[in-house]
């Protein structure tokens, strides 16, 4: 395989300046040197070749040799064949390597742009899990603060329950008390009304002698007349102030003996002088 001079720049010719571009600095060097050595190559080939004599080699004419043939073959083209044979081999070698180191380039390249886009994609994913989870965690975050703010009010709501309950119970004890209270107030209110009766029945003398002990003294007060005299009629007036019937029922003595004017000036019963805790309005 013999190449000509000039097969350098055919050989440039057909790596084109794409396929340089491509290799690395290394082996763009590597290359240039390949040149510079093909073309000195080159030019000794063709001053040595200038000067040699061009000799036909003789041949047997039987054609039997593989040799001669070749002889024949190189003879013919005017080359050395040894020295064609070793600049195929060495380029061939180059070219070789420069291949494998060029395979080797896009490889690592390839795989450098692979990782940047895969470095990028999760770096992508990575903040769209961030946010979401942010998001996620910031929901949270309200309906634990809705959930505690719903647990303090149901609460209040129940302590208030528990307020209610209570107050209930007390005013359910306040009527029942009350409710026996006026059956009690009832049963010595008829008591005191059959009393003020008995004692009416009984007092028909004693009011023509006290008539006539007021005639003949002429000192009793008009007034002390008028009053006794509606007592003998039933009529039952304050212990205080003797001009008004009795309304107030004291508690918790149960004495029925002031009126209502007087019952809110006092703070004891004027019968039996204990302390007075209520006074309830009795209608006769």
């Amino acid at each position: 395989m013999g190449i000509a001079p000039g097969g350098a720049a055919a050989a440039e010719g057909g790596w084109g300046e794409a396929a340089l571009s491509l290799l690395p600095p290394a082996a763009a060097a590597a290359n240039k040197r390949l040149k510079e050595q093909e073309l000195l190559i080159n030019s000794q080939i063709s001053s040595a070749a200038a000067d040699f004599p061009q000799n036909r080699p003789v041949s047997t004419g039987l054609g039997l040799s593989l040799d001669d043939r070749r002889l024949a073959a190189a003879s013919s083209s005017g080359d050395s064949p040894p020295l064609f044979l070793m600049l195929d081999d060495e380029i061939d070698r180059e070219l070789q390597r420069q291949e494998v180191e060029l395979d080797r380039f896009i490889k690592i390249k390839g795989e450098q742009l692979r990782q940047a886009i895969l470095e990028k994609v999760q770096s992508k994913h990575l903040e769209t899990l961030t946010s979401v989870e942010d998001r996620i965690l910031r929901r949270l975050r309200e309906k634990e603060v809705e959930v505690d703010s719903i647990n303090r009010k149901n609460r209040e709501l129940e302590e208030q329950m528990k307020q209610l309950t209570v107050e209930v119970g007390n005013w359910q004890s306040r009527a029942k008390y009350n409710e026996n209270m006026i059956s009690t107030l009832k049963f010595h209110l008829q008591q005191v009304v059959g009393q003020s009766r008995d004692s009416k029945e009984g007092c028909g003398d004693s009011e023509v002698d006290d008539t006539a002990s007021c005639c003949n003294v002429k000192a009793m007060d008009l007034q002390l007349v008028c009053r006794e005299s509606k007592e003998s009629k039933g009529q039952v007036y304050c212990r205080v102030c003797r001009v008004k019937e009795v309304c107030m029922l004291l508690l918790p003595c149960r004495h029925l003996c002031l009126c209502k004017d007087c019952e809110s000036k006092l703070g004891f019963c004027p019968l039996c002088h204990s302390s007075k805790v209520i006074g309830m309005e009795v209608y006769m």
